[in-house]
């Protein structure tokens, strides 16, 4: 398992290497990234009966802090799923991408995004969690950012980073609760029965929440991920229809077990789930664009998923897992396909095309079998989960299947809208010749459409892939098996009356596009978004221009008032300060004088030259304290560094300006004595009550193994060589980096050198999906309400 989650990390540093050489070749080196992955269906296959394996990698031992890696049967269902999409991603990437992309940073984006997925469904540390989830949001915004040319790519990227920051810090605060209440840092050493009865296990339900559904797109958090779709094809397969959008509903799985007694787990995530199932099929339904289409299906079926998994129960976690298996496969595939008509024809608009199954007749094929999975017709696998779905719905009660028919009749009417590129008069745009996609094109969507075929024919293997996490989902006990029929069931007569009502809004299509254009809202989350993001950009300008405007005094005020305030905060925390005068020796105390002398020298000064020399006296009496207190190498290190100041003060007088005074009435002469005296000793109260430790001081540790464990009597000195051997060597690493740079700039600026301009990159431009962008204006993205 450490090895499927690093070693795409590893080549993708290859991958940034290889990109410029082996150009689009290089998508082969990336689907070997994933083979790790992939090898994890050997011990999937020994499940559920073989116990969990555990991977654990020890980092700082003594704070518990390690990498834990944990194979149960959900996770590594997981794991083997992302391994198949990403490497059919990979694969199909080499013949889909233009010759004009950058092939280095595409397939390096790709694999870091494919290891933090990994990471984050086999993880079993919740620190790391978070760390991988925040990692597949900025690898993300990369992806969906990949062409950053183009507007509409970067409103979508910077969207999609923004929502999902937001789930982020509310997982942060998430791992931080439920570390702290179930005294552990790992997921399955939790003590759940603390956790429950913890006063943070509430504030912990509610920010997990938050992390699942702006992840996975449920409302009102859902306007990313249509935007997203500015990304390329196989980003759209392998983000958006089976990794990243279902990490949110890979969290509601895992933590269901933590949170699932609650009845405000279920009460908020079932409506919610089924809400974003009807209005994301709505929204679907209208759009043009094929991939749009795609992505507000994505939206719908994920609805579906949280309603499931938001059960907590044995029934939605087993009819959740077999439709997770179909919808990565059916939605992947219709991704793919889309790519190969946008790759033949020029573009994805709905109106400007027809009768593609001619010329794309093996495409056609492949898009059937997906749409109908998708739809939830026989002999697909998308029946029989959808089968499941409405099973679990009525045991919750008439009005949870009423709304599970509404949005499965949508989702039947839009499958169609999509086929109808396919049927009908040939119509493409002018000049586009459309043949057969390359089987590089073709083959990994055949095979996904493929597995969903699979999944129907034989619901045997669907089962056997569903029943690997019924212990990590606790759902062992629940008897029901996959099959195609169970006789005349209510599920069955509801599933022939969402057909009914499909049929129906295909056969009315021109009056419920009226209709949806009659009951289009004004407001929506895309305006509430771009107005949101405008009053932050005004307030932001309002307070920059409020504060950092200000001339330099009024600035200096507000720093010492915000010190004064911190540090009165800090000692009522700590109010026992004083006791360290006790421990310092007297020859301190003339010093101390000395340094208030020298701070108050300097605002009594009449000239410059005599402030920089009154300066000295702080630092020289900072360089004497040192040496009172029996540190003689801080007390050089000091002398030194202010007699270099004192130094540059000088040498810098001939090149300022002239000075002048800034006249101050009495009053706010008056004030910022005030302000000066309270902030200077709010901080010394701050620096004195740093002394009550929240744990026994590390010192005495350092005082008695200076010189057994580090070879040196002076522990100042041991500490920077050895103890802090690695701190140091970052040190000069960063001052040697300075250095250079600085020596850079010195030769650049030399004279008679002459600075030639930087050699002009070539054209980089989108791939042929991009001849027909969606988005024209980023606050009209796909001109539909979110």
């Amino acid at each position: 398992m450490t090895l499927a989650v690093f070693l795409p990390f590893l080549l993708s540093a290859l991958a940034a290497w290889l990109g410029p050489r082996l150009g689009r070749r290089t998508g082969y080196a990336a689907a070997l990234a994933f083979v790790p992955a992939l090898l994890l269906a050997f011990p999937l296959a020994g499940m559920p009966g073989a116990a969990p394996a555990l991977e654990v990698t020890r980092w700082v031992p003594d704070l518990g802090l390690n990498l834990a890696f944990r194979g149960d049967g959900f996770s590594l269902l997981f794991a083997v799923l992302i391994g198949v999409i990403g490497t059919l991603a990979s694969l199909y990437s080499v013949a889909y991408l233009s010759d004009r992309e950058r092939f280095g940073r595409f397939y390096a984006y790709l694999l870091l995004f494919g290891g933090s997925m990994l990471g984050l469904v086999l993880s079993d540390n919740l620190p790391a969690l978070f760390g991988f989830w925040e990692m597949t949001s900025v690898t993300s915004f990369l992806l969906i950012g990949l062409w950053h040319t183009r507007a509409a790519a970067r409103d979508g990227a910077v969207k999609a980073f923004l929502v999902s920051a937001l789930g982020g810090l509310g997982l942060l605060a998430a791992v931080s609760l439920i570390g702290i209440a179930g005294g552990s840092t790992s997921l399955s050493g939790l003590d759940v029965a603390a956790l429950r009865a913890s006063p943070l296990f509430t504030p912990a339900l509610l920010l997990t929440l938050l992390a699942a559904f702006t992840k996975s797109a449920q409302l009102p958090f859902h306007l990313w991920l249509p935007t997203a779709m500015e990304a390329p094809t196989p980003v759209s397969a392998f983000l958006h229809s089976a990794t990243m959008v279902k990490a949110g509903v890979v969290l509601v799985a895992k933590f269901g077990l933590l949170f699932g007694t609650s009845p405000l787990w279920s009460g908020i995530i079932v409506p919610l789930g089924l809400a974003t199932l009807v209005w994301g099929a709505w929204l679907a339904l209208r759009q043009t664009d094929l991939k749009a289409l795609l992505a507000y299906s994505t939206v719908s079926q994920l609805g579906l998923l949280m309603s499931l998994y938001g059960l907590a129960q044995a029934e939605g976690n087993f009819a959740g897992t077999a439709h997770l298996l179909n919808h990565a496969a059916f939605k992947a595939a219709l991704f793919f396909v889309v790519g190969i008509i946008d790759h033949e024809t020029g573009t994805r608009e709905v109106p400007l095309l027809g009768g593609l199954r001619k010329a794309l007749p093996v495409t056609f094929v492949v898009a059937l079998l997906a749409a109908f999975s998708m739809a939830g017709l026989p002999p697909l696998g998308g029946f029989i989960s959808k089968e499941l779905f409405y099973e679990t719905m009525l045991h919750q009660g008439p009005l949870f299947i009423v709304v599970a028919v509404v949005g499965s009749a949508l989702t039947f009417a839009y499958t169609f809208r999509l086929l109808r590129v396919f049927v009908g008069t040939p119509r493409v745009p002018e000049g586009a010749r459309p043949h057969e996609a390359p089987p590089g094109l073709t083959l990994p969507a055949a095979l996904l459409a493929g597995i969903a075929l699979l999944f129907g024919v034989w619901p045997a293997s669907a089962e056997a892939l569903t029943r690997t996490a019924q212990a990590a989902l606790n759902f062992a006990g629940y008897r029901e098996h996959l099959a195609l029929w169970h006789g005349v069931t209510p599920a069955l007569l509801a599933t022939g009356l969402t057909w009914a009502l499909g049929a129906l809004l295909v056969w009315q299509a021109g009056r419920v596009a009226a209709l949806q254009r009659r009951l289009t809202p004004r407001t929506n989350a895309n305006t509430v978004y771009y107005a949101l993001l405008e009053n932050v950009n005004v307030f932001a300008t309002w307070l920059i221009s409020r504060t950092q405007g200000l001339a330099l005094p009024d600035q200096l005020r507000v720093m010492l008032v915000a010190a004064a305030v911190i540090a009165g905060y800090a000692v009522l925390r700590a109010p026992q300060v004083f006791h360290p005068f006790g421990h310092l020796p007297l020859g301190v105390l003339p010093i101390a004088a000395l340094l208030v002398a020298g701070a108050v020298g300097v605002l009594l000064a009449r000239n410059r030259l005599t402030a920089v020399v009154v300066t000295g006296l702080t630092g020289f009496g900072s360089a004497a304290a040192f040496l009172a207190l029996r540190a003689p190498d801080l007390a050089l290190t000091q002398l030194l560094v202010e007699a270099v100041t004192v130094i540059l003060f000088l040498l810098a007088f001939r090149y300022l300006p002239g000075g002048r005074d800034l006249g101050r009435s009495r009053w706010r002469l008056r004030l910022d004595v005030l302000l000066a005296g309270l902030a200077g000793i709010g901080a010394t109260l701050l620096v004195l009550s740093s002394v009550r430790f929240l744990a026994p001081p590390i010192s005495p540790y350092y005082l008695a193994n200076s010189y057994s464990g580090g070879g040196g009597k002076n522990v100042v000195n041991v500490l920077l060589v050895d103890f802090r051997g690695f701190d140091t060597l970052g040190e000069i690493t960063v001052v040697g980096m300075v250095a250079l740079a600085v020596l850079a700039l010195v030769r650049l600026g030399k004279r008679g050198r002459t600075v030639t301009a930087p050699e002009a990159l070539p054209p980089e431009g989108p791939p042929p999906e991009d001849l027909t962008p969606t988005v024209q204006h980023p606050t009209a993205s796909h001109k539909e309400p979110v």
